[in-house]
């Protein structure tokens, strides 16, 4: 970066606090070597976790209720104990390779400002081995499952590394990024010995549509909070040139919200007529998904940044627990 660059920078933030370590928490424990590790992970934001493991959730519960071996709630448990476990390492690393690519643009953004790679606390060089490190740890626990997760996995790196450099091409990178994060759906299914396109038969091709529109939903919801979250920093994106979903649908956002909630409900509901679905999971996965949604889009308030992070940390459970319960009222 240029000295006038530099300068540019320095005086944006010229009234914002420098950065101190975390003095409460979970990462004020922790060896100050490792805090920056811990920082670039998001360890003090769980939350992540939670949004990045529901379709895997979602995908074993949904091969639960169509397959034929009706597997006991014990099997069900392990192997979601696993997949989380799983997820934890594939949210580490994702996190990690989308603050690579965003270095410099974080540096920038006030509420970034500080993340490590942006502060230089980590090298590029030491956060491409922890990437890697975290890549092979959760394919070598999806391999405890099954060769088939891994097989379904594979895909799923592709997605993750062309998702940060999304950004740099369009404005609607929570289109990129809902098609990436769905994709744990499938890899639920494989876990639970039912494969996405085996069921393409026939005599099950309503599962497979069924599947896919579980797969569509979520990849819609995930463009309602990711663009609840982009309004953070759609002020810094906007003097920095940034793109942003959140920036062009600027003064329509939450008509473009609704539809898109609209369409995920919808679409679940789609989805339990294909299965056969009985009542309840019509109430929970389609009429508390419609509440929640409502709810979240109807209250939050855009112009303020701790508003959308609470409807984004928040929302998230409200929405994951009517699909849960929608889905195993089926079983």
């Amino acid at each position: 970066m240029c000295a006038t660059s530099e300068k540019k920078s320095t005086a944006v933030f010229i009234d914002l606090p420098p950065y101190t370590p975390p003095q409460r928490g979970l990462l004020s424990w922790l060896p100050s070597s490792w805090v920056p590790y811990a920082e670039l992970i998001r360890l003090s934001r769980p939350i992540g976790i939670v949004i990045i493991y529901s379709p895997y959730l979602f995908g074993t519960l949904f091969a639960a209720v169509v397959s034929p071996h009706h597997p006991t709630p014990g099997s069900l448990l392990k192997t979601n104990v696993i997949l989380f476990a799983a997820t934890i390492f594939l949210r580490g690393g994702a996190v990690a390779f989308n603050d690579l690519a965003d270095r410099e643009i974080d540096g920038r953004i006030a509420r970034t400002r500080h993340r490590p790679l942006a502060r230089k606390a980590i090298s590029p060089r030491n956060a491409h081995l922890f990437v890697a490190i975290q890549a092979a740890i959760w394919l070598a626990i999806l391999s405890q499952l099954s060769d088939r997760c891994v097989h379904y996995a594979i895909p799923l790196l592709g997605l993750v590394g062309i998702y940060p450099y999304s950004k740099r091409v369009t404005d609607f990178t929570p289109v990129v990024l809902g098609f990436t994060v769905a994709w744990g759906v499938f890899i639920g299914c494989a876990a639970m010995d039912i494969d996405p396109i085996d069921m393409a038969t026939d005599d099950v091709a309503a599962k497979t549509y069924a599947l896919c529109c579980f797969y569509l939903s979520c990849a819609l919801w995930t463009n309602i909070y990711e663009t609840i979250y982009a309004h953070q920093d759609i002020q810094d994106d906007e003097r920095q040139g940034v793109r942003s979903m959140a920036i062009p649908l600027k003064g329509s956002v939450k008509s473009v919200l609704s539809l898109l909630a609209v369409s995920q409900v919808a679409l679940l509901a789609c989805s339990g007529w294909l299965i056969g679905a009985g009542l309840w999971y019509f109430v929970g996965a389609s009429l508390g998904v419609a509440i929640s949604l409502g709810t979240m889009i109807w209250k939050v308030n855009l112009r303020e940044p701790s508003e959308c992070w609470w409807w984004f940390s928040n929302g998230t459970w409200f929405v994951v627990g009517s699909i849960v319960v929608g889905i195993l009222a089926e079983m």
